[in-house]
């Protein structure tokens, strides 16, 4: 039980206090409350005797705060301003027509972004959150917001369900492979510059970590660029500048359209799964739930018809470090 109860047995003191406190008059305290003044009255002497101290300075036909008072009245302001402004969210969200989904800047660029325009209801609103990395989302608890995250970090106090498995593939233009290629098996890479995603903004899968997987020992001074944004990465494979590393859920759109293709015909399936998340501390609400369902059956749906028989598929020991 929290302390406060025991000083003050009921919270309807409090909105009592307030009423005279703003107003400065029992009378219109009353009013305001639809009592008598009487009842204000009581009330304000009950509180100050749970306090132990006077709360007003009374006059003939005048009441003003002490300092006390003040100070009180202050602090259930603050404290009713945000009880206000959390019911006035909550109801809010209850009827709002808007959905956020928060994804990384490649999902959401190239997997969410295609598709959102085929949800089947016109008359919900999805906003997409582009967000950098796992480690700065602060996902809100408004029960319509939910997030894709990459499945390795903790999570705590959040719902999670799987989204899409993490299978990735070594990629490039068609041109690049035209000039360059053709590429016949994993060591071939070694002869290729790679293009690879800054390890600081992202927690997962890097190229030493996947040639590593297929039996190849990186090498000092491998030719190659680095840039700090799976975009970057995606538009530097797009124009040709070497090979990156593909995201299943990320790149099919883009294998699909034959703007980039498979380097060599080698896949590797590391176990984990991408992950939708939301606060558990508020479920979603029916039409965010919706939208969630809908985006988690779509992309499990497209992992099914894309199972290919030369992807490696890693046992847990193989992830560690």
């Amino acid at each position: 039980m929290r302390k406060l109860r025991r000083h003050i047995p009921s919270g309807n003191l409090l909105y009592v206090f307030d009423a005279a406190a703003r107003l400065e008059s029992f009378t219109r305290a009353a009013d305001e409350l639809n009592v008598t003044p009487a009842a204000v009255s009581h009330a304000i002497r009950q509180l100050e005797q749970c306090i132990g101290l006077p709360l007003f300075h009374r006059r003939h036909r005048q009441l003003t705060l002490n300092s006390d008072g003040a100070r009180l009245r202050a602090a259930i302001t603050s404290g009713l301003n945000h009880i206000e402004d959390a019911v006035e969210e909550i109801r809010a969200s209850l009827t709002s027509t808007t959905v956020k989904v928060y994804a990384p800047i490649s999902a959401g660029s190239y997997w969410f972004l295609p598709r959102l325009s085929r949800y089947p209801d016109p008359t919900t609103r999805i906003e997409m959150q582009l967000y950098n990395s796992d480690r700065n989302l602060d996902l809100p608890a408004d029960g319509v917001s939910f997030a894709v995250t990459n499945g390795r970090a903790d999570w705590a106090g959040h719902e999670r369900h799987p989204f899409a498995r993490e299978i990735i593939t070594p990629v490039c233009s068609p041109a690049y492979l035209d000039r360059h290629g053709p590429l016949r098996a994993a060591p071939d890479l070694l002869a290729h510059p790679l293009l690879h995603l800054d390890a600081s903004y992202h927690e997962g899968i890097v190229w030493d970590d996947f040639l590593r997987f297929v039996g190849v020992t990186p090498r000092q001074g491998q030719p190659g660029a680095t840039y700090n944004n799976y975009i970057l990465v995606m538009q530097a494979a797009l124009t040709g500048a070497g090979i990156a590393l593909g995201w299943q859920h990320s790149t099919d759109e883009l294998l699909r359209s034959g703007a980039l293709v498979p380097a060599l015909p080698l896949s590797v399936n590391s176990g984990q799964h991408f992950s939708v998340v939301h606060r558990s501390e508020r479920a979603l609400t029916p039409r965010a739930q919706a939208v969630c369902d809908w985006c988690i059956a779509m992309r499990q749906a497209e992992d099914a018809e894309m199972d290919n028989p030369t992807t490696i598929r890693l046992s847990p020991g193989q992830l560690r470090r």
